[in-house]
């Protein structure tokens, strides 16, 4: 008998603490709406700013996209072809277009990316060189330095899904980027449309040369004086194969997953700035998911 009042005495400590948790579980995220409801756009973009500056990145609620900071801290560090092999680890299911070529008695490479990074679909474009011609003949074992200031170039990258545009950034970068947040997407529904002004013909020749020794042809570019623009539909280079068909596979499962978790958790807001407010307050664990993979993640300085 007295076992009996026990297990009953457990059951309903258990079931108490079960109702006071729902109960405060459903207060914050009430308390928490009612905040986003209540702050200016200016607090929560700062806030939002401030939890991306760590990771090399910012939020455009203009564009409602993710970007890489020009000066970010990644900048100090260079690029190699590991990364691209990496990537599936990081929950990046990308493809990688790099084109390599020979300029003032230098070795280049201007890389091109487009594809799913964790919770976001995005599009890059990258400008890396040799700091000394070493003794690698191989120009994709050289690991690449980030351009400098006096190399970046004048980049406009253009993403389509499926033939609808998602976002479009323009800038003289060393590495133009952007990221569209909860937006899930195979490689292959992707297009990115990009454009480069060099500041010396000679130099834009020698990319095209690059070019067509990766596999592309004449035809495939529209060229205006110093300024060049093609079409990056399916990847030219043989894509990195460290992880196999199933991994990536299972990663993409992932990678819908957290997409449809964050839109269910934040279906009470409609602009991505109040979704962000909302998960920085409520849900922290699920903010720190979009900080945690994709390129952000890999952009995240090590101590």
């Amino acid at each position: 008998m007295c076992i009996n009042w026990i297990i009953i005495g457990i059951f309903a400590v258990t079931l108490l603490l079960v109702v006071v948790f729902c109960c405060l579980r459903h207060w914050r995220h009430k308390r928490a709406k009612c905040l986003v409801r209540k702050r200016c756009d200016q607090e929560k973009m700062q806030d939002i700013n401030q939890a991306l500056k760590p990771f090399g990145f910012a939020y455009d609620d203009q564009k409602d996209i993710f970007y890489s900071l020009e000066d970010a801290w990644q900048r100090e560090f260079g690029y190699g072809k590991l990364y691209d092999e990496m990537a599936p680890a990081m929950n990046m299911i990308i493809d990688s277009e790099p084109i390599y070529f020979e300029y003032g008695d230098r070795r280049w490479m201007i890389e091109f990316w487009k594809g799913q990074y964790g919770v976001t679909t995005g599009a890059e474009a990258g400008i890396y060189v040799e700091e000394e011609w070493g003794n690698e003949e191989d120009p994709q074992k050289v690991f690449y330095q980030c351009a400098s200031l006096d190399e970046e170039l004048p980049i406009s990258i253009v993403l389509y899904k499926n033939g609808k545009r998602l976002f479009q950034r323009e800038k003289k970068h060393w590495w133009l980027t952007g990221f569209s947040l909860g937006e899930f997407s195979w490689p292959a529904e992707l297009m990115l449309e990009v454009s480069l002004t060099f500041p010396h013909l000679d130099m834009l020749e020698a990319f095209m040369e690059g070019c067509y020794r990766a596999g592309y042809q004449p035809e495939d570019f529209h060229i205006w004086y110093h300024r060049v623009s093609f079409r990056l539909y399916q990847p030219k280079a043989k894509q990195p194969s460290k992880y196999g068909k199933l991994f990536k596979r299972w990663i993409q499962w992932q990678n819908r997953h957290n997409c449809k978790l964050y839109h269910r958790v934040t279906k009470d807001f409609t602009r991505t700035i109040d979704k962000l407010d909302y998960l920085m307050q409520a849900y922290p664990r699920i903010f720190s998911i979009i900080v945690k993979t994709g390129r952000i993640a890999r952009g995240k300085k090590r101590k």
